[in-house]
């Protein structure tokens, strides 16, 4: 399925585009943004593709917005969340141009792009109220999020406090823009790992979650010859992200392969949110 618009800027470096799957309305329609995986340095808005939850947001009317965002290659933290917030505001900036409804916008992402969209729902709104960009100045609150193994932090110490192993996440010094183990113990570094962390911002305000993750529970702690690959995008994440958001009586469903997403669940998940607005 090819978008209906490619490449829209939202940004102005080359890396910031999006693109746009129209579904048809007769009236403001909701939103789903997707931002793709790929470890903060590979990957395509256009993984979106492979997605069921393309086809099922379509064929309900909801439209759905696929958006690449710069690699740490060259931009590290915070510019991938920058560009998921970014996104967020455009979006809704434009909502009246594209007979979008600015209340209703969802996230969603896989691996990197579902912690930026974990992070981006649950820092709240981020917008720049005094800045002379009109985008800025919209808000970047959004109605729930659809997250595909996604992490919740990006603090080596966490891994170790909850068994979740001592070896580095997959490019985490280029995430931080540093070139040695110990300075991930800095404390420029500690600062920006506590700020990295979805997990972190967890609050009475943070809008609903359903995080889905491809693989089972299985042994913990980990065997020593787990992949660290299975390690990042393993559903414990999640089910200390449920953890955290009870703690303020906010909805998260945790769903793995031993517990896969039912028939119809995407989508009520979606309506719900949307009719909470």
């Amino acid at each position: 399925m090819n978008p209906d618009v490619r490449n829209i800027p939202y940004g102005s470096h080359e890396r910031q585009v999006l693109d746009i799957y129209s579904a048809s309305a007769n009236e403001p329609g909701p939103v789903l943004i997707f931002l793709h995986g790929g470890g903060y340095i590979g990957g395509d808005k256009s993984d979106i593709q492979s997605f069921p939850l393309l086809s099922i947001c379509l064929d309900a009317g909801i439209t759905v917005i696929s958006a690449n965002y710069r690699f740490i290659t060259s931009h590290p933290f915070p510019a991938p969340m920058e560009d998921g917030t970014r996104v967020i505001q455009w979006v809704r900036h434009h909502a009246g141009d594209y007979g979008w409804d600015p209340a209703k916008i969802a996230l969603s992402g896989s691996s990197a792009g579902a912690h930026i969209s974990l992070w981006n729902a649950m820092k709240g709104d981020l917008s720049k109220p005094d800045s002379e960009d009109p985008v800025e100045r919209c808000p970047s609150t959004v109605s729930a999020v659809i997250s595909y193994d996604g992490q919740v932090t990006k603090d080596q110490h966490f891994y170790k406090k909850y068994d979740l192993g001592n070896r580095l996440q997959p490019n985490l010094l280029l995430f931080y823009g540093i070139v040695s183990e110990e300075e991930l113990e800095h404390p420029d570094i500690r600062k920006l790992s506590y700020e990295a962390s979805a997990i972190n911002f967890v609050s009475a305000e943070a809008p609903p979650v359903l995080t889905i993750y491809g693989l089972d529970f299985g042994p913990v702690p980990f065997l020593e010859d787990t992949p660290v690959s299975e390690i990042i995008h393993h559903p414990l994440h999640g089910s200390f992200l449920k953890e955290e958001m009870a703690k303020y009586g906010r909805t998260c469903l945790l769903r793995h392969a031993g517990d896969p997403v039912c028939e119809g669940e995407l989508l009520q998940f979606l309506r719900e949110a949307f009719q909470r607005v």
